[in-house]
């Protein structure tokens, strides 16, 4: 039973889509492209597949990951496919999660 003072916690439902998603980000290629949607914006797949630096079956792969966790979304304009964040919380978590692995490592 919750009070004001202490909120209660969340289901256990609740609780496995949150370490669903932490399973999406869990993967170098991923959190670089969603650092990269974060700060640039909507980026295409070609572009995302220069930047990561892996081939382009690999980059469908992770966006698919990606994509099924809904943290990214996808635009057609004309033959090319564009990525956007799903909504500003994603930014939100990957910088978080960068600014505290810097900031941890500064100690």
């Amino acid at each position: 039973m919750s009070t004001p003072e202490t909120p209660s916690l969340p289901e256990e439902e609740s609780l496995q889509l949150v370490v669903d998603l932490f399973a999406a980000l869990a993967h170098p290629a991923r959190a670089l492209v969603l650092l990269a949607l974060g700060r640039h914006g909507p980026i295409s797949v070609s572009a995302l597949t220069r930047l990561a630096g892996i081939e382009q079956s690999a980059m469908s792969h992770q966006l698919r990951v990606l994509r099924d966790a809904r943290l990214v979304r996808t635009e057609r304009r004309g033959k090319r496919v564009f990525y956007h964040l799903h909504d500003d919380h994603v930014a939100h978590i990957v910088e978080d999660a960068l600014s505290h692995v810097v900031e941890s490592t500064d100690d």
